[in-house]
This record gives C-alpha cells, sequence and structure tokens, in this order.
C-alpha cells in the first residue's frame, strides 16, 4: 500500500516480489523485515556524534533544523533476537517493523541522549546544510 519516491521503488518492487514468491513445494516462508537505523554492535552512524559530545567539541551538539524528524533505530541484538524469533514461530503477518520501543525518537532526542550520556548535556539547532537543501522538500521551490 505504500507509495514510495522514485529513488526507492525498487526496494518496494523487491519486497513485493519477496512477499509473493511462491515455490512448488509450498514450504517456503519469506518475511521482510524493516528495520531501523543499526547501532550497538561497531556501527558507525552515531560516532560522529558520540565523539564529538565525549571530546565536548562542540560544547553544544548540533543537529539538524527543528529536530522533529523521526528517526527509527534497532539495537543489532534486538535485530538477531527478532530473526531468531521470526523463524521460530512463524508469524502471520509477512512484513516486520523492527524497531526500538520508542514512542516518538526525534533526531532532536537521539541527539539529546547523547549529549546527556557523555557530553555536555547541551544540544543545538543548526541550519540545513547547503549541500542538502535542495534535497529537502521545505527547501524545494513549488
Amino acid at each position: 500500500m505504500r507509495n514510495p519516491i522514485e529513488e526507492y521503488k525498487i526496494i518496494k518492487e523487491i519486497e513485493d516480489e519477496v512477499l509473493n514468491f511462491k515455490n512448488e513445494t509450498g514450504n517456503v516462508k519469506t518475511y521482510v523485515i524493516s528495520a531501523g537505523i543499526l547501532y550497538g554492535k561497531g556501527e558507525s552512524v552515531f560516532n560522529s556524534h558520540v565523539q564529538k559530545s565525549w571530546l565536548q567539541e562542540p560544547k553544544r551538539l548540533p543537529y539538524v533544523g527543528d529536530g522533529n524528524n523521526l528517526i527509527p533505530t534497532v539495537h543489532v541484538t534486538d535485530l538477531a533476537r527478532i530473526v531468531k524469533a521470526i523463524f521460530e514461530k512463524k508469524p502471520a503477518r509477512k512484513y516486520i517493523f523492527a524497531i526500538d520501543n520508542n514512542k516518538k525518537p526525534t533526531q532532536r532526542k537521539l541527539i539529546a541522549a547523547i549529549s546527556n550520556g557523555i557530553g555536555t548535556g547541551l544540544i543545538e539547532s543548526i541550519d540545513i546544510p547547503v549541500k542538502f537543501k535542495t534535497a529537502h522538500p521545505a527547501m524545494t521551490p513549488i
């Protein structure tokens, strides 16, 4: 039912193929796991913010814009557990979201958690970097 933008249509097509897969014996079950951003066992997605916070340089850890964009995450160990549970229990749902149990995982909350955990506890909003302004919907002329 999703209508992805053009650059992500191929991912949707692959998901649809996996979900609709049928083999001659009928004993193959397929699932699609839509995982949040991975962290926890060496993934580097938050390394820059962790390093900046640890070094307290800058004193205020930056987030982009108003910081209200949702960023679902999942720890890699939890994702592995989800895969194992799917293998063992064969759920009725074929499309599974694998995300942390966080009601509203905003960019601002994630950055604040990093800053509070190992930094100064200070955060600040910065403008959208110029190189990304054309990709941001709020910056695209109508």
